[in-house]
């Protein structure tokens, strides 16, 4: 999934999701959070801060749904819930299962959420006081 055309296409998908993201969608993704767990043992060793940064967008998005943190816009609440539903998806552009490249398109998918609501992730990081360094480079 090296190709220019690929990229565009899962960005296209991911804002066409975001733009349609509800509360209700959101909550889902919440109520989905055993299952999101049993996924990240799947990730292999060597995406540790990405799967790090995965974890702070559903912390994010649960925050957000539980109401204990509201300083972010719903564009970035919307984005965060999309890259996460294409992340528990097993069936997408590459599926999870294919040993060593199953979870390139989910991470070019979550690489993107993180690039558009960065801003918004560094406050909620600096909101709780966590380490940037273990999400950042």
């Amino acid at each position: 999934m090296a190709d220019q055309d690929d990229h565009e296409e899962l960005r296209s998908r991911v804002e066409k999701q975001a733009a349609s993201v509800t509360e209700t969608d959101a909550k889902k993704v919440v109520d989905r959070e055993r299952e999101l767990e049993k996924k990240f043992l799947e990730v292999p060793a060597k995406l540790g801060k990405l799967l790090n940064q995965v974890k702070l967008l559903f912390e994010l998005v649960r925050s957000y749904v539980n109401g204990s943190y509201r300083a972010v816009p719903w564009a970035s609440i919307a984005m965060a819930v999309a890259a996460l539903l294409y992340f528990l998806t097993p069936f997408d552009f590459i599926p999870d299962m294919i040993p060593g490249i199953g979870f390139i398109d989910d991470a070019f998918v979550v690489k993107f959420a993180l690039t558009a609501i960065q801003s918004d992730l560094r406050a909620y990081c600096e909101a709780k006081g966590y380490d940037l360094s273990k999400y950042f480079d």
